[in-house]
């Protein structure tokens, strides 16, 4: 069930409402599909939750149908999809902007609405945010930037804004508009939900998206610049709520939750800067809705659920169904129903009225969507036909749902990897028509530990809750201890299976754990007990592997890089990208300044760091000599004293692979042990020592490390005695930390 992790080429595009999508980086679809699809083939995309995955394959030369019930996701593909040059928004937002509100120009009179004295010279501006305090509500600062004079930053708020506050006319009506634009005169939960959601518009924004909706409603505009207006609108509607923290540490909202302190957006600028967004200077993509369809290559966008495409459209025999699970979202998914029905009015708003009656999304909920989503598509797809699935930002909820939506439709589960530190998971499903085994009578404890013990020794380092988690979920669905039908899920499972891994784990015969700062369950790191026969640590072996590559490749991209890596480690043992990241910096140089191309360093060569080995322990032979002691070539390198005992053991390294010498039980102190390694080796020895608990544990015992140039001005250093040795050892410390920013205020 070890799956190859498929890599990105690209880093994941800046779309309109990014911060809501699910995490896709770019290249990964096409990749997958190089790889298993031939080209011109029918993809199905039943979820349709990124338009990018459409987009991607697409472009890579295929057709693909994708169902989409949400109507602002299906806006958005259809723009991005005609890729609408820059000059064409711009166009319909100067139209826009040189529209009448009474007297005045439309553009004016919103930027007024933010007008704030420069502190430095006393100018009006339009300020670029206000600062709010949620509890209680108040405005307490503003970031603008004055044209006039040059200041800038976050600044304490005056009386004029104050003032400003107090908008034209009452703010009643513009709420009253918006809720009715949605629900009309319906009573009930719905009604509760959409006020809960108007609730995140302050007065301000409120009055500025209405007066900007009607404007667009009512100009006399051809009605393709009224679209490029609507999609600019809908990055502006998110812009105007209040779920933008400040500063900005949770960037991804889930929840209708204020922050502490959040950020109310201009709206003008924010229309402007939307232009961007919705601007990829990619080709355009042939778009159909159906029962239209595009020619050789292009989208099928079929507006609606699954269950609602007639079977005739599945007579095309997609020869691949490719799909990204969301991960619920009760933010979004309220917030597009919203914005559909100030858009379109109310009927655009249908399809997504669960959105409105449900209030809580978990994993149980997940796991029965995804499954009622794919549950008809085994019977009118080929047999085997592949289903490449992703899950972004995975918990053990939402990986636990990822597992049984798919397993309980009547598909089987042919492979899986996962990156931990991106949470990105991605599963290899196969349909099937066969009904599903009955549940196996087995016991599933000693099969959690077994398969805990496997991949930690796979590992050969500890593992976070994450990964143990989904190495259990693989184990118990392989022994046929997972729901294969969709009647059998429980909501209490989740539960179970957490407090079986947790007995499992806490069976101190086979496991050990490293705390971390938090004492939850899913916080710091398992180990095995007896560590005997584990495999070399995992970042070990991936900095060899990367050594090589560099080595054998005068120069290679970023992307080729990782497809050469990610098959030796499968599955569960996925490098994080920062781990090759760390390595990469340790090792190679950006070429020609390109920040995806490396190359070795030249001090890298192996030549020329044999030469420094050799001259190291030439240098350590020469100390030692001088000192009165005697040397005992080899690895280590011993300084001996006159009866016999060891000084000091150096070992000496061109890598930062030091866990075959810290992890070994020693005659000598470790404060007697000394690392001999390159100083561009100390940062990413700093990085492993930092995601790695155990490794930490074993160096902390007291080992100390020695970079090549301190050796070089020891080695020099006038008539050294082994007091000063020992005083001058520790005079180039490693830095482990990270730089941090100095806090301003």
């Amino acid at each position: 069930m070890e799956q190859t992790f498929i890599g990105g080429t690209d880093e994941a595009p800046l779309l309109p409402l990014g911060r809501y999508l699910p995490l896709l980086p770019g290249g990964m679809i096409a990749a997958w599909l190089k790889q298993n699809v031939p080209a011109g083939a029918w993809l199905l995309d039943p979820i349709g939750a990124h338009p990018q995955l459409a987009l991607e394959a697409a472009r890579a030369g295929y057709r693909i149908l994708i169902t989409s019930n949400n109507p602002i996701l299906s806006f958005m593909l259809e723009i991005l999809a005609a890729a609408p040059p820059q000059s064409e928004f711009e166009a319909a937002l100067a139209a826009l902007a040189a529209s009448k509100r009474g007297e005045e120009r439309l553009e004016k009179h919103i930027l007024s609405l933010y007008h704030t004295p420069c502190a430095g010279c006393g100018q009006l501006v339009s300020a670029q945010a206000f600062i709010w305090q949620s509890e209680p509500l108040r405005l307490v600062n503003r970031i603008y930037r004055c044209p006039h004079c040059g200041d800038e930053g976050e600044r304490s708020v005056t009386p004029l804004d104050l003032e400003k506050l107090k908008l034209p006319g009452n703010d009643a009506p513009h709420r009253a508009r918006a809720l009715s634009r949605v629900i009309g005169d319906q009573m009930g939960a719905p009604r509760e939900q959409v006020n809960e959601a108007l609730k995140t518009y302050l007065p301000r924004p409120l009055y500025g998206l209405t007066t900007l909706i009607n404007k667009i409603e009512t100009l006399s505009l051809p009605e393709e610049r009224k679209r490029w207006l609507t999609a600019l609108l809908i990055q502006v509607c998110d812009e105007g709520n209040t779920l933008w923290q400040h500063p900005a540490l949770r960037p991804r909202p889930r929840q209708l939750t204020v922050p502490a302190l959040f950020r109310e957006n201009n709206l003008w600028l924010a229309l402007e800067n939307a232009v961007s967004l919705w601007c990829s200077e990619r080709e355009p993509v042939p778009l159909a809705v159906y029962p239209q369809l595009p020619g050789e290559r292009g989208i099928c966008l079929f507006r609606g659920r699954i269950s609602a495409l007639p079977p005739a459209a599945l007579q095309m025999q997609p020869a691949a169904v490719i799909s990204i699970l969301p991960r619920p979202n009760q933010a979004f998914w309220m917030l597009c129903a919203l914005w559909s029905g100030w858009l379109w009015g109310r009927e655009a708003v249908q399809p997504l009225r669960g959105a409105l009656e449900r209030r809580r999304y978990d994993w149980y909920w997940m796991s029965n969507a995804v499954q009622r989503a794919l549950r008809e598509l085994p019977r009118h797809i080929p047999e085997g036909t592949p289903f490449f699935a992703l899950a972004s930002e995975t918990t053990p909820g939402f990986l636990l749902a990822a597992f049984l939506g798919p397993l309980t439709a009547g598909f089987a589960l042919k492979g899986f990897a996962l990156e931990r530190e991106s949470e990105l998971a991605q599963f290899q499903w196969q349909s099937t028509q066969n009904p599903p085994p009955a549940p196996a009578k087995v016991s599933p404890k000693p099969i959690l530990q077994n398969s805990l013990q496997h991949y930690l020794k796979q590992r050969g380092e500890p593992a976070r809750h994450l990964t143990l988690f989904a190495a259990g979920l693989c184990a118990l669905l392989e022994n046929g201890l997972l729901p294969r039908r969709a009647e059998e899920i429980t909501p209490d499972l989740l539960t179970r299976l957490q407090a079986m891994l947790s007995e499992a784990l806490e069976n101190r015969r086979l496991f050990m754990r490293y705390a971390a700062h938090g004492q939850g369950e899913e916080t710091g790191a398992w180990w095995l007990n007896e560590a005997d026969q584990a495999d070399q640590p995992l970042a070990d072996r991936l900095e060899k592997e990367i050594v090589k590559i560099l080595v054998q490749r005068q120069v290679i991209r970023r992307a080729e890089l990782e497809a050469s890596l990610y098959p030796h480690f499968p599955g569960l043992l996925v490098p994080s990208q920062a781990l090759i990241t760390a390595v990469l910096e340790s090792y190679a140089l950006p070429h020609d300044g390109q920040p995806h191309q490396w190359q070795l360093r030249p001090e890298d060569e192996p030549a020329r760091r044999r030469a420094d080995l050799k001259d190291a322990a030439q240098s350590l032979t020469e100390i030692g000599g001088k000192l009165g002691c005697r040397i005992e070539e080899g690895q280590p390198l011993r300084w001996l004293n006159e009866k016999g005992e060891t000084l000091y053991q150096f070992y000496l390294l061109a890598s930062s692979i030091i866990s075959p010498y810290v992890y070994q039980p020693h005659t000598v102190p470790p404060q007697r042990c000394v690392l001999v390694l390159p100083g561009g080796r100390t940062g990413l020895l700093g990085f492993k020592l930092r995601r790695d608990p155990r490794l930490k544990a074993a160096f902390e015992t007291g080992w100390r490390l020695l970079k090549f140039r301190h050796l070089r001005y020891l080695s020099e250093y006038p008539h050294l005695s082994i007091n000063q040795w020992e005083d001058l050892l520790n005079g180039d410390p490693p830095q482990w930390e990270d730089a941090v920013q100095m806090r301003m205020f």
